[in-house]
């Protein structure tokens, strides 16, 4: 969850605390008394885990759930969030921590009137009793552990992507059926997305490098799909009529130049033909911008619907001379929009804004923010995505044509800051979310569910989550949502998630740079 110029309150701790007089760390200019600044009130657990309840709002999504300085947006920052386990870091005294939380620097905010005394020296009480905890290690990511004996995989169960494991290990419990995590491959290197082939056999995942790597019966070729497989690439998905045509679609972003007007900040969408291990017949089928950030965010996620039309999220961008937010309301430009084309990248003629007079005629819905999932569910032939809030107030929207979906306008996500976007959660004409989470999920890939290889979770919504690091289960009932289970918490940012032919959920993870399979579970009888 990125905005320009701003951080979370605890961006402050970037710099190194040396401990003699006050240092002028990269322009703080820190008055000598600030460290006799002294708490005037007792830091109970209750105070402790208030601060924690605030920690979570404003700082975890750039300093990570865990305090390791790996939130979200910080990963594109030229100076990363600080990690609170690091020992110069946390040597800072109380007295210059309040200080800089309540008058912040560049990216960071000021917090002096947003957060009340107590408020700031109760993040302070926080985050000592973090930097002790585990010495930054990540939580465990098997929560919900159970012991492998007496545990098997069902003898029916196959797969020509992946081979079943011969042996039970890391069996999870969930609320409705036991799992285990499979861990298929290992050391990718920033991985994003990923597509099975119709053949039974071969997996294809799309590095942001521009590597697309080939997995053939679970075995990792030795070189990638070659060809004009392009750089910073995103989204990899097939087309689907694919056995018959071999078209492949990837959404990828030219980078702007700094310095440079006109070099990059493009948003592409291009097409191929695999043949084999090569990709061929390469043509761009859209292409907008620029843009002024680089290719960290905003999405650009593909999905095709049941006659074949291709939907593309357009993050809201920031557009020379115009208003980075009101960019999403605004039909003339394309910053903020979910798309929808034929899939030779032409534009449908029964478009929502088709015959809108200054419409961008290729739009489809308008007022997202930050679009990072989408998937069509071919079991209701309803389309669906997620989205980024500022702070907080992340969305699950279930999608139709000329849809005003509300950001900025209306919201449930507040600034970095605390203060208030808009007071309104919900106004005429504009479309509320189906389901919205506080603190941030930082939502990402998702897919449905459906059948009974997993009980209990037939049409359910898996969702990977980037600043939580953790696989969601999002539970429908009667078509709507009665909420959430954490699957796997603290595995790495899980950047796509996907249902494969051979029906086992596969997750991706960016950081971690695992695929990784659910497998379910049953426990023998008397054992």
């Amino acid at each position: 969850m990125k905005k320009t110029g701003i951080v979370s309150v605890i961006l402050l701790l970037l710099i190194s605390f040396q401990t003699k007089a006050q240092p002028k760390e990269a322009g703080w200019n820190i008055p000598s008394w600030a460290d006799t600044t002294k708490r005037r009130f007792e830091l109970t657990p209750a105070a402790v885990q208030e601060g924690k309840t605030l920690y979570a709002t404003y700082c975890a999504a750039c300093h990570g759930k865990n305090g390791n300085g790996e939130g979200a947006p910080g990963m594109s920052f030229e100076v990363k969030p600080a990690n609170f386990h690091d020992w110069e870091t946390m040597h800072q005294k109380d007295g210059t921590l309040f200080w800089k939380i309540a008058k912040g620097h560049g990216q960071m905010p000021a917090f002096g009137s947003t957060l009340t005394e107590r408020q700031r020296w109760e993040i302070i009480g926080f985050l000592r009793v973090l930097a002790k905890n585990k010495g930054g290690r990540p939580e465990t990511a098997f929560e919900n552990t159970r012991p492998v004996a007496g545990y098997r995989i069902s003898p029916s169960a196959k797969s020509g992507y992946f081979p079943l494991p011969r042996k039970v290990s890391n069996v999870i419990g969930s609320a409705t059926v036991d799992f285990m995590i499979d861990t298929v491959v290992s050391q990718l290197i920033q991985p994003w997305s990923l597509a099975f082939l119709p053949d039974g056999k071969t997996t294809l995942i799309a590095e942001r490098s521009g590597r697309l790597v080939i997995v053939r019966n679970g075995i990792r070729g030795a070189s990638p799909v070659k060809g004009a497989v392009p750089t910073s690439l995103r989204e990899v998905k097939l087309h689907p009529q694919f056995e018959r045509n071999h078209l492949v679609y990837f959404s990828y972003y030219i980078e702007p130049v700094k310095g440079t007007p006109g070099s990059g900040g493009y948003a592409v969408i291009m097409r191929g033909k695999l043949e084999g291990d090569s990709l061929g017949d390469t043509q761009v089928l859209f292409k907008c911008g620029p843009f002024k950030e680089n290719s960290f965010w905003y999405g650009n996620k593909i999905a095709f619907d049941k006659d074949g039309f291709m939907y593309v999220t357009i993050g809201q961008r920031t557009i020379a001379g115009k208003d980075r937010w009101l960019t999403a309301q605004d039909l003339s430009i394309i910053s903020g929009k979910v798309i929808r084309l034929n899939d030779d990248g032409s534009v449908p003629k029964d478009n929502p804004f088709v015959d809108s007079a200054g419409a961008l005629p290729e739009i489809y819905t308008l007022g997202h923010r930050m679009p990072e999932g989408l998937v069509y569910d071919r079991h209701t032939g309803k389309l669906w995505e997620n989205e980024h809030g500022e702070n907080g107030g992340c969305e699950l929207n279930l999608l139709a044509p000329g849809k005003n979906y509300g950001w900025p306008l209306v919201t449930n996500s507040i600034n970095y800051n605390g203060t208030i976007i808009t007071k309104d959660t919900a106004l005429p004409g504009m479309e509320s979310p189906v389901h919205h989470w506080t603190p941030a999920l930082a939502p990402a890939g998702m897919d449905f569910v459906y059948g009974d290889r997993y009980p209990g979770w037939d049409g359910d919504l898996i969702i990977g989550s980037l600043v939580q690091k953790r696989l969601n289960r999002t539970i429908f009932k009667d078509g709507k949502v009665v909420g959430d289970e954490k699957l796997i918490q603290g595995i790495g940012r899980v950047r796509d998630v996907a249902v494969g032919p051979d029906g086992f959920i596969y997750a991706l993870t960016e950081d971690t740079g695992l695929l990784v399979r659910l497998v379910p579970v049953n426990k023998l009888k008397n054992k």
